[in-house]
Parts: C-alpha cells; sequence; structure tokens
C-alpha cells in the first residue's frame, strides 16, 4: 500500500483506516471483509463498518458471490462525486446555520456577557422578589414607593418579615413621599428586630423622570421592577462587573442621603 497515496486519499477527507480500506479495495479488486481485514490488519467489526461507510459515501460497493458479501471500488473518478456532494451539503448546513444562529448566539456565554433574565405579570415579579431572597450580600435598593404602593403593600410587608427572618440586610434610597414614610412607619418604625436588616434614607432629589418601581442591586445581579402601564415586568441582569459599578455609585448617593426618622 504506498504511504504517499494514503497521505493523499486522507487530505481529500477520508480518516485513515478508511484510506487504508480504500486503497485496499482498488488493489483487490473485489474483496471479503475477512480478506479486507488481512490486508489493512483490522479487526472484521472495524472493517465491516467502514466498508459500508464507503458504499454510502459511493465510492465502493457490495454484491453477492454466493453466499459470500464481497465489496469492490467504484472507479476513482467516483471521488470526484464524493467531493462534490460533501461541497453542497455543506454549503446547505451553511444556508441552514444562518436561519438559527442568533439563537445559538444568545444561548452563548461567556465570563465577559452578562446574563438577562425577564419576568412579566404580577407573579413573575414577585417570583424575582423570592428570589432576592437568596441574597448572600446586602441588598441595595432604589425604591419609588409610589408605584410600588398601595397594591404591593401587604406583599411588601410579608417580604420585610420573610427577608428578616433570613437575615438578609438591606439598604434602601428611597423617594421621598407621604406613601413611603407611612410604609416605613407601618413596617419598620419602633420594630428593632426589622431594623436591625433594614436601613432607610430619603432621596430628596426632585425627578424630572419616573424612575422604576424599584432597583435592587446584590451579589451579581441588578434586578429592575417596572410597574408603570404598560411595563408591568421585572428582569434581572447577571454580571459582577455591572452590578459593582452599581454598588459604587449607591454608596456615594447613600452617605449623602438623609436618614428616616
Amino acid at each position: 500500500m504506498s504511504i504517499d497515496l494514503l497521505a493523499e486519499i486522507k487530505k481529500i477527507g477520508f480518516q485513515e483506516n478508511e484510506a487504508k480500506v480504500y486503497l485496499a479495495l482498488l488493489e483487490l479488486g473485489r474483496a471479503t471483509v475477512t480478506e479486507i481485514g488481512k490486508a489493512t490488519g483490522m479487526n472484521r467489526t472495524t472493517g465491516y463498518d467502514i466498508l459500508e461507510r464507503l458504499c454510502l459515501n459511493g465510492v465502493a460497493n457490495r454484491t453477492m458471490v454466493g453466499k459470500k458479501h464481497m465489496y469492490l471500488a467504484e472507479p476513482p473518478i467516483r471521488l470526484k462525486q464524493y467531493l462534490t456532494n460533501k461541497k453542497h451539503t455543506i454549503e446547505n448546513n451553511l444556508e441552514k446555520l444562518d436561519n438559527f444562529l442568533p439563537d445559538l448566539r444568545s444561548l452563548y456565554k461567556t465570563e465577559l456577557k452578562p446574563g438577562i433574565k425577564f419576568f412579566e405579570g404580577r407573579t413573575g415579579i414577585k417570583n424575582i422578589y423570592a428570589d432576592a431572597l437568596s441574597a448572600q450580600s446586602t441588598i441595595y435598593s432604589i425604591l419609588d414607593a409610589e408605584q410600588y404602593l398601595p397594591e404591593f403593600d401587604q406583599f411588601g410587608k410579608d417580604h420585610a418579615k420573610q427577608r428578616t427572618a433570613l437575615k438578609v440586610r438591606e439598604k434602601s434610597l428611597v423617594r421621598r413621599s407621604p406613601k413611603a414614610q407611612e410604609f416605613w412607619d407601618n413596617t419598620y418604625k419602633n420594630k428593632p428586630a426589622k431594623q436591625k436588616y433594614t436601613e432607610y434614607r430619603w432621596l430628596n432629589h426632585d425627578f424630572l423622570l419616573s424612575p422604576a418601581a424599584e432597583v435592587m442591586i446584590f451579589d451579581d445581579k441588578v434586578i429592575g421592577v417596572l410597574f408603570k402601564p404598560g411595563e408591568n415586568f421585572a428582569f434581572e441582569i447577571q454580571s459582577e462587573s455591572f452590578a459593582n459599578s452599581l454598588k459604587a455609585v449607591f454608596e456615594i448617593v447613600w452617605l449623602q442621603s438623609e436618614p428616616f426618622k
């Protein structure tokens, strides 16, 4: 068996054992699986699998001689058709790939790419608050109670109770309003156990634009809760660098804010 021809056959896409079997067929003219195995040093099972694959690719053929299966190589010109078929298959697969490549890109994650989740409706919003109860670091919250209340008044109180029981700390920058003061008074005022894990400070800035109902920053996550008409959903961005950037901004504002009384 020519070593040079073996190398050339491998260059056009044959695996080494496929190339050996193909060249053996050319030399033998017609052979059984056993004869091919002797010529190539392969066991019967491996030789059979390769012969069937070569037949499937159109470069070999199988026939019956008496009661024996015999294999023979097709004329070498068939290699051109074999490569042409492979070319057409690759071209078709490239076209198909273009159709679903965007979906694959949306799934692809690296350490630098943030993961994003969306939660729709009131149930989805409540679920994202439940996830926040597993926070390992202090939750930094920016809250507009005017949007949050009165619908989520009882839910907010229950959530605060659960968070306190789990010893999850929260610092909240709260947009100043009568509703926010009332919620603090009813939920935290004169309740040392809850205040141990919760601290509110006023945002006295006169917002020209309506902010989100709440933004929470903890661990490597940033969560936004949107209650305005037409929104009614929440989102979660998981990115350590993004979360750390917002934590840094939060701490600057926190030091300049007025504590609740």
